[in-house]
């Protein structure tokens, strides 16, 4: 970055040389505006002097001396004292005005030193924030001594974004900054850069994101900057644009080539997504965060064992901070995902329960975990993976439903009602919650709730088969005289027909149904017995299909409902399920079937 704080240190520079050349006089010819934007900057050098024999004359030589000698942090402060010193002893009023320009050039140039050490090291340094507040030390004194100093503004928003440091303050630095900066265009990009980074409307970010690139647009820190942005606005094709001009300007920036492989990932560039990581790992081939992203290529890509390379090669980096250790429980997660899927569960174990071991509240690895007991129809654990999930994530509505779904699985249908109603009072329109909830209400006999909860789903997803399906059921079957409804019942399942083809049988036997309950039995038993042929692969189901054609072939419509009791509990039975039926001695006992799409 070429600053004005830098522009002013040279000129001062430049100057002394040309004192010294002349002996200490000031014989000089004026100088030129370096800019509009920095006033410290004189507009010509100092008069001559009507003396040099002047008591802190030899303390400015020195402090000239000084300042051309700086080569660490230490030096500007030899230079700062001198001129201190020079200007307590006495100078004339051209001498002590270029003495104090020194000065505070000589502020300038040491804060720019110190924020280039915090925002331009590969590392964060430990110690970044007393390196700030040192840095502010010299930015406060300078803007107290002149307040139009655009670059000192800009330098002060910048470290006061970063945390800890007042938003306000920032916010108000940066403006000033715009204000002051003139035709400075990189800079005037940088203070939009940092008022972006303090908004939180989303609007507002694009609109100053896109004005820095407009005012900048081959800076690679504003095009990384917004391609950051479009990357976490889930807007990946301009993500992967932007983090290309970058990766062009500066093609040694291994985390540039990261960034843009994500965004080409996410993007569904996976070849392109492959090379950016590799390219990642030309330049460090130690980067965890690029081995895995590209063994997440190579397992969507189905190439496993490329992915299991590079997984191994993550696992096998010596961690040297937190982030490395992060990898390395991600890298193994998705092994673990990648064995689920294979079958192979008990491999996926061994490196879930060693990220447990680590981390024992790592969500991802309590979710796996989960999820291989529930294949298990290990529903004990599974619950208790989850539940420990939702203690880490209270007020999220899926990892609720997910619970849910678990307490049901395990024939606990209010225990599961508990969860997915928690679920709905944090997002009314979660649909998972809501299917879920209704196959929970319709299991304990309670089909007012149930048809409130499916007519719900039904406006959150009109064309849902499952949800067609179970409602036209308790429309067509319920004994509740209230809640039947013959045309909306025959309505709903012909388009659950439709929507699978008329290749259902248990939805078939829900349209038979419908029109049982009109009365129509000829058309009942058509459907009925298109039901028994379309086959299913449950005895249990097809049992009850050919005990509702029994019932049609008797003119007796069809009666369902379901009692679940919670299991453990002593009536009807731990876990078992009482059906109420009407249908006359046509109809024999049968398990329930409802709902049957799961």
């Amino acid at each position: 970055m070429t600053s004005a704080c830098h522009r002013s240190g040279f000129w001062l520079a430049t100057t002394a040389m040309l004192l010294l050349v002349a002996g200490g006089s000031w014989a000089v010819e004026p100088a030129a505006v370096v800019g509009e934007e920095d006033p410290l900057v004189p507009a010509a050098a100092p008069k001559p002097a009507a003396t040099t024999d002047q008591p802190g004359q030899a303390d400015l030589n020195a402090a000239i001396d000084a300042k051309l000698e700086i080569n660490e942090l230490d030096d500007f402060g030899r230079v700062i004292d001198l001129c201190k010193r020079a200007i307590d002893k006495g100078l004339d009023a051209d001498s002590k005005k270029f003495a104090e320009d020194l000065y505070t050039g000589t502020l300038i140039d040491r804060a720019a030193m110190l924020v280039s050490a915090i925002f331009d090291a590969d590392e964060p340094d430990p110690q970044w924030r007393k390196i700030r507040s040192f840095a502010m030390r010299d930015l406060n004194e300078v803007v107290a001594r002149d307040p139009g100093f655009g670059s000192a503004h800009l330098m002060i928003a910048r470290l006061e974004a970063l945390p800890g440091g007042s938003r306000e303050r920032a916010a108000t630095a940066a403006t000033k900054a715009i204000e002051l900066l003139g035709d400075d265009r990189l800079q005037q990009a940088q203070a939009k850069l940092v008022l972006a980074g303090l908004e939180d409307d989303a609007d507002k970010q694009r609109e100053l994101f896109d004005a820095a690139v407009e005012l900048s647009p081959r800076d690679v820190e504003v095009r990384r900057a917004r391609g950051l942005f479009h990357y976490q606005q889930d807007e990946f094709e301009k993500a992967r644009a932007d983090l290309g001009v970058a990766v062009e300007e500066d093609g040694d920036d291994e985390s540039l080539h990261e960034a843009l492989g994500m965004a080409c990932m996410m993007s569904d560039h996976m070849d392109e997504a492959r090379t950016e990581f590799g390219r990642a790992l030309e330049i460090d081939p130690e980067s965890s965060g690029a081995l895995l992203q590209r063994a997440r290529v190579n397992a969507i890509q189905g190439k496993n064992d490329d992915a299991f390379a590079d997984i191994d090669r993550v696992i096998g980096i010596q961690p040297d901070d937190p982030r490395d250790v992060l990898m390395q429980q991600q890298a193994r997660l998705l092994r673990a995902r990648i064995k689920q899927q294979a079958g192979e569960s008990d491999k996926a174990l061994v490196d879930v329960e060693a990220v447990l071991e680590q981390d024992e509240e790592n969500a991802a690895a309590l979710e796996i975990k989960g999820l291989i007991a529930a294949e298990r129809e290990n529903y004990p654990e599974a619950i208790r993976a989850f539940r420990k999930l939702v203690q880490l994530n209270r007020d999220d509505p899926v990892v609720l439903s997910q619970l849910g779904m678990l307490y049901l699985a395990a024939k606990q249908p209010r225990e599961a009602i508990r969860r997915f109603t928690k679920a709905l009072e944090i997002d009314a329109d979660n649909f998972p919650s809501r299917r879920g909830r209704s196959d929970a209400e319709i299991s304990i006999g309670d089909h007012a709730a149930a048809v409130a909860d499916l007519e719900k789903a039904h406006v959150l997803k009109p064309d849902d088969t499952g949800i067609l399906n179970n409602l036209a059921w308790l429309l067509a079957t319920s004994p509740d005289d209230g809640i039947r409804n013959a045309d909306r019942a025959i309505e709903l399942a012909t388009k659950a027909c439709e929507g699978t083809d008329w290749k259902e049988g248990h939805i078939i036997s829900t349209l038979a149904a419908g029109h049982a309950e009109k009365g129509d039995f000829e058309k009942a038993k058509e459907y009925s017995r298109k039901a028994v042929e379309a086959g299913e692969s449950s005895d249990e189901v097809k049992e009850q299909l050919r005990g509702e054609l029994a019932s049609y072939e008797a003119g007796k419509p069809w009666r369902e409902r379901q009692e679940m009791a919670e299991a453990g509990d002593s009536s009807p039975g731990k876990g078992e399920t009482k059906q109420e039926k009407s249908t006359g001695d046509a109809t024999p006992a049968a398990p329930p079937r409802r709902p049957f799409d799961e």
